[in-house]
């Protein structure tokens, strides 16, 4: 079993913008709080080689890249 890493310097996570957008629809996916990263959608795709995580925006369904990397 593989583990879910955040992209940051170990202690916080860091997000460019405040809230992380759906290019197609501008849809909120990523929003930056205090001291965590909330994704709102659960549906997670993992591209095995590199590790990148994508996660289906809620509205349109269009895959968008967020702050995570899979170890495993």
């Amino acid at each position: 079993m593989g583990i879910l890493h955040a992209i940051g310097d170990g202690m916080s996570t860091h997000v460019q913008e405040p809230a992380l957008r759906c290019p197609v629809c501008e849809a909120k996916v990523v929003v930056k709080l205090q001291n965590e990263v909330v994704i709102h959608n659960a549906i997670l795709k993992v591209d095995p080689p590199t590790g990148r995580v994508t996660a289906k925006c809620p509205r349109c369904k269009a895959w968008v890249r967020v702050p995570l990397r899979y170890v495993g």
